[in-house]
């Protein structure tokens, strides 16, 4: 998950309770974190980053490789498949 998709989930979060303490428990780390910043920056952000193990690399790039010969079908075919075999 980046910075954005948390920011949103947490504003959906707080638009959708009507939890007036929780609210002000909100608004009080708010205030105290920027009451107490040092400067006025952004403060940096890490994102993590994801090492694939060699097993993994190596699915990864046979599925890479088969989708580029073709080797391959279509969700909507997929989807079409699925559906036959429960119906058996």
């Amino acid at each position: 998950m980046n910075i954005a998709e948390l920011k949103l989930g947490i504003i959906a979060q707080i638009i959708a309770t009507d939890d007036t303490a929780l609210l002000n428990k909100i608004q009080g780390i708010i205030n105290d974190f920027e009451s107490n910043s040092l400067v006025n920056e952004p403060a940096l952000t890490y994102e993590r980053i994801r090492v694939f193990s060699d097993e993994e690399q190596r699915k990864i790039n046979l599925a890479v490789q088969q989708y580029e010969n073709g080797e391959c079908i279509s969700d909507e075919d997929a989807q079409k498949e699925i559906q036959e075999w429960l119906e058996d």
